[in-house]
């Protein structure tokens, strides 16, 4: 009980506006973190795909499963070392192998990735059936246990090119939906909060050695609109405290975002907590595919509700305040002043913009003269004419 009161008033006395700064710092050490990881593995061997993790689905290559079913599992490290060996052989170099063991133990296999060394699809299939009769021969008491899948390069760029469509136009329509529903600023916010979520997301999936297939594009996706909504609903706490507020001058936009802060951290904790705890135990006893879907998700999960609570609002009460600034600039170089001469009962409207003056009696509508043209007064003490 101590504890979550604990909690509670860490929530009410939470300032992010007093720590943005050392929040901004955060993500640039994570993705300097994932740089060192794919320079240090791709250096000594000149492969950096292979050190960031992209897999076939994108880059174009060949799964071969092997199953051996409780063999597999007893024996793993052997295994994968003949059959890797074996593969390699025929010049094509593993980039990936993994056990996959099934609910029913004979069942079990080791899967190898590597990528085809040919663009030609006849040569692929004809290399991958000498590969497949190659292994199968280490294990002749057990027939055609050995299986594969091909993707070229053709449909690994035609699905890259897919993926980058999907999530830019997910983007722009999220985009265009916080600037008619907020404001610009918010729009501009929240999308550089998702930019911070995917490039977060990728850094962490690089460190933590998780394969960039098609389940990683869903994944990422996900987390967009995750995220997204975390967002919208501390922008919505700020729309309503700046309601009262509306057309006044030097607005306290990191005390709103503060504030709506505080009214969401809770929610936000919670919610995130709990769809995480559902996804671990996904990730843990799932199957090889649920799980290359589900590790992303759970980085997915952190870098959103860090980027909506800690980056978010900062980058909106900051841009928010810098624009009225801007607007305030603007209209004081474009202003028109108007002034009243008494003793002459008549007004001298003068343009700051353009340094001109127009004159006009007060029965008469306002006129204005061409820049750059003397302008002259009528008294009504005497009838001549004076050159202002």
């Amino acid at each position: 009980m101590n504890k979550a009161n604990n909690f509670r008033n860490l929530c009410r006395g939470f300032s992010v506006s007093k720590y943005a700064k050392i929040f901004g710092i955060v993500p640039f050490v994570i993705v300097i973190v994932a740089l060192i990881v794919v320079v240090a593995l791709g250096a000594p061997t000149g492969n950096f795909t292979d050190a960031v993790g992209i897999g076939i689905d994108f880059e174009g290559g060949t799964i071969l499963t092997v199953t051996l079913g409780e063999e597999a599992v007893n024996n793993y490290e052997i295994n994968r070392a003949n059959i890797t060996n074996e593969i390699q052989k025929f010049g094509v170099v593993v980039s990936y192998s993994q056990l996959q063991q099934a609910n029913a133990i004979e069942k079990s296999a080791i899967s190898f990735r590597y990528k085809n060394i040919s663009n030609n699809d006849v040569e692929i299939n004809e290399l991958n059936e000498k590969i497949r009769e190659a292994v199968d021969n280490l294990y002749p008491d057990r027939v055609n246990n050995v299986g594969y899948e091909s993707i070229g390069a053709t449909a690994a760029q035609d699905l890259l090119s897919k993926a980058a469509i999907a999530l830019t136009v997910s983007v722009i329509l999220i985009l265009i939906y916080i600037i008619i529903r907020f404001t610009l600023m918010s729009g501009f916010a929240a999308i550089i909060a998702l930019i911070h979520d995917v490039v977060i997301m990728f850094a962490l999936t690089v460190i933590c050695r998780v394969q960039i297939n098609s389940a990683y594009v869903a994944a990422m996706i996900t987390i967009i609109a995750y995220s997204i909504n975390n967002t919208i609903i501390i922008f919505d706490r700020c729309r309503e405290s700046l309601k009262p507020l509306k057309g006044q001058k030097n607005i306290d936009y990191k005390g709103i975002g503060d504030t709506a802060v505080r009214s969401t951290f809770t929610r936000s904790v919670y919610t995130t907590f709990t769809t995480m705890v559902t996804v671990i135990f996904l990730a843990i006893l799932g199957s090889d595919s649920i799980r290359e879907f589900c590790v992303p998700i759970i980085l997915g999960l952190l870098a959103g509700m860090y980027s909506s609570v800690c980056l978010a609002t900062p980058l909106w009460s900051a841009m928010s305040a810098s624009f009225d600034k801007t607007k305030e600039k603007y209209f004081k170089r474009n202003a028109i002043s108007y002034e009243k001469d008494e003793d002459e009962e008549q007004i001298v409207i003068t343009n700051k913009n353009t340094s001109s003056a127009a004159v006009a009696s007060m029965d008469k509508p306002v006129q204005k003269q061409p820049p750059k043209k003397p302008v002259y007064k009528y008294k009504k003490k005497n009838t001549t004419f004076k050159k202002k």
